[in-house]
């Protein structure tokens, strides 16, 4: 798991802090100013109604003192007014003055004058008080009141005062109601208010639960991302550690072949009898292909890692295709005292569509392992099918596997353990290789194994039926090599030497340029049979030498073109055949692989649109079809019993590709590019492996059918009139070849 594909971890602070402190702090705020204002009023409130009451109180006092003073009037003159009921008189009159004084100063009188009728009933008892003042005398300065004066004058001044109260009071009413109303808008007011400020605390509230939440969802997150981080970290290390392990392995693996190449040329380099010579020389052959056999798997994997994995996808007889693949691990199997065996299920399909290649890849690497990992007892192979699947069980009675290697098993640079590297050798890269074929293929490929009872590997692949096709073949006489002229460009000084070495022998005559100008300088003074173009060179790369070749015209135009370069990948090769070029061999070069690359190209072939006779002349026999020199340097070079075991294979893989051709030429199929291009591409690599069994006739018929279906003006009448002889001469060919193993017996 890496850290990319864990879960993206929350910021710890959805909000940050100043924003819900700031937030806080305002609700606080809102709230005391609230409190604040509603004292204010409260207390403001008060005020005015403290005013309001002693403006009352002090306007009926006035009223009272005016009436009181009148019936104190009325009632001391009933008889004769003595001197002391007179100073009690103007003492009353003296309170009730200083009763109006109180009401024209202070908070009193500013309230008085907001009501206009009380100010004028004020200004009109003044007045009064005023013409009483007089009037009122003490016995010493005055003998006697003037009583009727005075009670007139006293009883307008209570009418005065009266009409005063009731104005007051009519004023309070008038107050009271309204301070009510305004009581009960200030009420929904502050009702609006306190739900204003819930919602604001609750908003805050949710805002700090909520925080708190993601905090801890948050830290819970974190942990587990360094829980991850630490899982990852270790999944790295461990990584490191197989990658470490793996390059120590190859080390020591490549270091065993390399061993032999260096030990066994150095001892070719002391006399030695041709036994030991051809001995040595064997050896190096040996190890040379058992590394080149490694490199070959990394790349593989590191192809497959790189997604450039294509599947090729034809109608393929399944039965033929296990069986050849069985046929080459039977001497290994007698070897070691195994029993090889093979059980197809009668329901599964003859045919079925799949990937041939891809699958004798998976069959070959699971059937080897169980070889190589079982001591005694057997190998079985079983081969069934269910309802849209296609499976096969490859069980062995081995050491088995525990539960911790079978996780790792499957893994890249695994091996069960480290005694099995010791002992058996490899690079742990087989069954990573299979499994991720198996899923490129849409399937599945695990096992079960119990340690010390054998393992069982399967591999589940999708099941689609395909229709039978028939099968049958045809070729071209062999070319001597002697006087052929062939130019070859390389830059670098050892290939050039082990290429020169290597056509020598086959018998041509080599001349060599070490850049792009230097090859087109010499092909305007020489002509050539045919040009090997390394594609890195130092000035000009090898595809824009050939495509300036091309368009020289005249012999270079046509004069066979092979690419030779270390690399092997697929767009390397469209790339050269794109640029003009007809072949492409790879590095290391061989003897073998350089004879089929010229017995293909030199071949003489006839015009391509012209119609090919259906069937060959009878008359052609088993020596123009067998080039017996090819498979005498095989015997030679692989042994008697790789030979026959490839004879075998070779028959049941050719028959495949016929067969799966067949299908492209059945009745009411299709016929497009496409279709055209798995027919070049069956048709190119059947013509390789007829070349590498001396099939040399066959393998020019399969050249032609390639080249036919590479062109896009070829008609269908010509491609199938081709691919008729092709049948044919497979038919004679597939005879031709039995003959030779029961003429030449190789055991």
């Amino acid at each position: 798991m890496s850290v990319s594909e864990s879960a993206r971890a929350p910021r710890l602070l959805r909000y940050p802090r100043r924003l819900k402190l700031v937030a806080i702090i305002t609700v606080l705020l809102f709230a005391a100013a609230l409190v604040v204002a509603g004292l204010s009023a409260w207390r403001q409130d008060n005020l005015t109604q403290s005013l309001r009451e002693d403006t009352a109180w002090v306007v009926y006092k006035l009223d009272r003192d005016a009436v009181q003073l009148l019936n104190h009037l009325l009632a001391d003159t009933r008889g004769r007014l003595s001197p002391a009921a007179q100073d009690a008189l103007n003492l009353r009159f003296e309170l009730l003055y200083s009763r109006i004084t109180l009401l024209r100063e202070g908070e009193i009188s500013s309230l008085l004058q907001s009501i206009s009728a009380a100010s004028e009933l004020l200004d009109q008892i003044q007045q009064q008080l005023d013409a009483l003042d007089p009037m009122f005398e003490p016995h010493e300065d005055m003998d006697r009141l003037p009583v009727t004066a005075l009670e007139s004058e006293l009883q307008s001044l209570t009418r005065l005062t009266e009409r005063l109260v009731i104005a007051i009071n009519g004023y309070l009413a008038e107050s009271a109601t309204e301070e009510r109303a305004l009581l009960s808008t200030l009420y929904k007011l502050l009702i609006s208010l306190l739900i204003g400020i819930s919602f604001a605390v609750l908003t805050v509230i949710v805002f700090l639960v909520r925080e708190m939440r993601e905090s801890a969802a948050a830290r819970r997150e974190q942990e587990q991302l360094s829980k991850q981080l630490q899982v990852t970290a270790k999944q790295a290390q461990a990584a490191n550690h197989a990658k470490s392990d793996f390059l120590a392995m190859v080390s020591h693996e490549i270091r065993t072949p390399l061993n032999g190449v260096i030990g066994m040329s150095e001892l070719l380099r002391e006399p030695a009898s041709p036994a030991q010579v051809e001995d040595y020389a064997r050896t190096i052959h040996d190890s040379a292909n058992q590394l080149l056999a490694m490199i070959n798997e990394i790349l593989d994997f590191s192809k497959i890692e790189a997604g450039h994995l294509t599947l090729e996808t034809s109608p393929t007889a399944l039965t033929p295709l296990v069986e050849g693949v069985m046929a080459l691990f039977e001497p290994r199997a007698q070897a070691k005292g195994l029993q090889l065996s093979l059980h197809v299920d009668p329901l599964v399909p003859a045919w079925v569509m799949i990937d041939a290649g891809r699958l004798r890849q998976i069959l070959l690497n699971l059937i080897a392992n169980a070889i190589k990992f079982t001591d005694y007892g057997s190998v079985s192979v079983r081969v069934s099918s269910t309802v849209g699947h296609l499976l096969f069980d490859i069980s062995d009675t081995g050491c088995g596997l525990n539960s911790e290697q079978q996780e790792t098993l499957f893994e890249p640079f695994q091996q069960a353990d480290e005694s099995v590297a010791r002992r058996y050798g490899g690079t742990g890269l087989g069954l990573a290789i299979c499994k991720r074929l198996s899923e490129a293929m849409q399937g599945r490929l695990g096992v079960d194994s119990t340690p010390g009872l054998g393992s069982t590997f399967w591999c589940e692949l999708p099941l689609v039926e395909a229709s039978p096709v028939s099968s049958p073949l045809p070729v071209e006489p062999a070319r001597d090599f002697d006087g052929t002229s062939l130019l070859l460009v390389e830059d670098n000084a050892v290939n050039r030497k082990v290429a020169v070495g290597l056509l020598s022998r086959l018998g041509c005559e080599v001349v060599c340029a070490e850049n792009g100008r230097e090859a087109l300088a010499m092909v305007r003074r020489q002509q050539v049979h045919l040009i090997f173009m390394d594609i890195q060179l130092p000035d000009i790369d090898g595809v824009t030498v050939t495509q300036r070749l091309r368009e020289m015209g005249g012999w270079c135009s046509e004069v066979p073109i092979v690419a030779m370069t270390a690399g092997g990948a697929e767009d390397d090769r469209r790339r050269c055949l794109a640029a003009g070029m007809n072949d492409y061999i790879t590095k290391p070069l061989s003897l073998l692989a350089l004879g089929n690359v010229l017995a293909l190209q030199l071949s003489t072939t006839p015009t391509l649109m012209t119609p090919i006779p259906s069937a060959l002349r009878q008359e052609e026999g088993d020596a123009a079809l067998l080039n017996e020199t090819t498979l005498a340097t095989l015997v030679g070079s692989l042994g008697a019993d790789s030979v026959d075991q490839l004879a075998v294979l070779y028959h049941q893989q050719a028959s495949d590709y016929i067969a799966q051709l067949s299908g492209y030429f059945a009745a009411g199929s299709t016929s497009s590019r496409d279709h055209w291009r798995q027919v070049e591409r069956l048709a190119h690599q059947l013509r390789g492996e007829s070349v590498s069994m001396g099939a040399e006739q066959l393998a020019a018929q399969a050249k032609r059918l390639e080249s036919m279906a590479a062109l896009d003006e070829a008609s269908l009448e010509a491609l199938t009139a081709c691919f008729d002889t092709l049948r044919h001469c497979a038919a004679r060919t597939y005879a031709a070849l039995e003959r030779w193993r029961r003429d030449h017996p190789l055991h």
